[in-house]
Formats: structure tokens, sequence, C-alpha cells
């Protein structure tokens, strides 16, 4: 639902609200993890800036033709002694498109105020919901649909959700693609039995199953076959961006080693080129220089020794 709305200053009044605006706690997650109770709807406003939220049809006018025309507040009148009193029902969804889905009902006597109660309603009853491919014809470990079959049931109105591959969208009734979009699922199937016309029950119904999946416990084997993610925003990237990392990854591996090798040998040449000129330069001038001065040397210390030893010879002969 696209209209524009009134932004007022938020004044936080619950220990959770402070705590937000305060920045102790920055992200949704959070919440989730330690089973905080969310009474002010300005905190999922805070928190997830990009929610949207759209009615769902409720109402209905008979047409001409004997069947209905659905409208999207539910009407209802009683008498009193003044005279005939109206109220107006209203559903409401709410998601961001990225596993975060919650409803609101309320009544109000106005339109504009039973759709604004029923909003408020709806971000106070939001929840994660988990997403993956749990279907065998796909396995494909994305998060574009639900990982397990689930069911769902409100009155007499029973629903069954089963995950489907990719590119089946969503078998769904219209009204229900509202909700199934909301919570960031792409393909689904599903299965209704009951009384489908009373449009809130089936709704509830829906809501009820997707709600049941995060009751159903997990282990780690199925959590990697299925892809299955919990909630919304950096995770999810994370995880779809994942085999794409790791291709790259792979591609960079094999560029990275033939690099090397191209460069290894060129360095491996460079030093033998470098080293054999330096090393036979310095040994053939060392050669050089040292054995000359070693000639002059040797036969100036033998000349020494010769004549010292005659004079000894010398001296003892005339003792």
């Amino acid at each position: 639902m696209k209209y524009e709305k009134e932004i007022k200053p938020w004044t936080p009044r619950t220990s959770l609200g402070k705590r937000v605006m305060g920045g102790e706690i920055t992200s949704i997650e959070e919440i989730f993890k330690k089973n905080y109770v969310i009474k002010e709807s300005e905190i999922i406003d805070y928190l997830v800036p990009n929610i949207e939220d759209e009615i769902i049809f409720i109402g209905g006018m008979p047409g001409k033709g004997g069947g209905k025309k659905r409208t999207p507040l539910r009407i209802t009148t009683r008498m009193h002694q003044s005279g005939r009193k109206r109220t107006l029902h209203a559903l409401v969804a709410v998601g961001n498109k990225d596993g975060l889905l919650g409803i609101g009902y309320a009544t109000g006597k106005d339109a504009l105020s039973a759709i604004t109660k029923a909003t408020t309603q709806a971000k106070l009853n939001i929840i994660p919901i988990r997403r993956g491919c749990g279907s065998w014809e796909c396995e494909c470990g994305g998060a574009h649909s639900i990982p397990f079959k689930t069911q769902g049931k409100v009155g007499s109105v029973k629903v069954r959700l089963i995950p489907a591959p990719r590119g089946i969208e969503l078998c769904v009734a219209p009204e229900i693609k509202k909700i199934i979009r909301l919570a960031g699922i792409r393909d689904l199937w599903t299965k209704s039995m009951g009384q489908t016309d009373t449009r809130i029950n089936f709704v509830m119904a829906n809501f009820n199953a997707l709600k049941s999946l995060n009751k159903i416990k997990t282990t780690q084997e199925a959590i990697k076959t299925t892809g299955m993610i919990e909630g919304p925003n950096t995770a999810i990237i994370k995880k779809e961006e994942k085999p794409e990392t790791k291709e790259t990854q792979k591609e960079e591996k094999s560029e990275t080693p033939k690099e090397e090798t191209k460069e290894k040998p060129e360095t491996k040449e460079t030093k033998k080129d470098t080293t054999k000129p330096e090393k036979e330069k310095p040994k053939s001038e060392t050669k050089k220089e040292t054995t000359e001065p070693e000639k002059t040397k040797t036969p100036e210390k033998e000349t020494k020794k010769q004549e010292d030893k005659p004079k000894k010879e010398t001296k003892t002969k005339k003792e």
C-alpha cells in the first residue's frame, strides 16, 4: 500500500525502545535471539526502514450475477438505541520481502483508523521466516522456497505448504500471494481444505503454517542440504553469494599458480644470469690480485730465511 506517512518524532516508553534508541540494539535479529517482546511499532520502523505493508481484501459486496466483489474492508452493522452503528474491519500484512512477516487485524469506526491500527498490530506480530530449497526436484541450496513441508489450521481451514523447485513461482490464491511475497518466498505449492471463503481464517492459517517452520528441529546436515536461512539482513546475502564466491575463488586459484609459475622461472633465470658474472668476475680479479702479491712476498721471505741461516751457522763455527 502506497500512501504518504506522517513522520512523527519518536519518544520511547519501554526499556527495549530506549535501548534501541540508545544504540545498544542495532538489529532485529538480536531481539529475536533474546526473545524480547516488542510493544512499540516504532522499533520496527527504526530497525527495518525498508518495511512494506499491504491491505488484504477481506470484505465483499454482492454482485449482479450472484457473485461477490471483494473490498479491502469488511463492514458490519448492529442496531443500537440511537440507530445503526457501523464498524470497519481491516487486515494488513507487513514485511520487507527478505525474511520478515507480520499480520495484524483491527477494527475502527473509520477506514483510516482501522488500517492504522492493523498496521501497528502487524508490526508488533512480526516474526522471522525460514527459507530454503527443500524440493527434491531442485536441490539448488538457494533461498527461493521453504525448507520443509508445513501445515496450519484456523477454524475449519487447513493449509499445507510444499516447497517447489525454482521457476514454478507461487501456486497460491491471489490474496495469499501478497503474504508470501512480503515474506521473500518466490516458489511455493499449497493445498487448502475447508471453508476458504472466510478470508481472515484462510490468511491466518497460512501465517500459522509459516510460523510453524520455526518450531521444527533441524540438524546441520539438513541445513546444508536445504540451504536454510532464518531471518533477514546480511546473513541472507552472504549465503546466496557463497556459491558465486567459491567459483570466483576457484578461478582466482587456477589463475594465480599459472602466473606464479610463469614468473618463477623468469626470476630463477634472472638470478642465474645475475649471479654468474658477479661470481666469475670477482673470482678472476681476486685471484690475480692475490696471486701477484703472493709471488712477490714469497721470495722476500725465502731470501730472508736463507740470509738468517748462514749467520747462525757462522756463529756456531766461530764459537
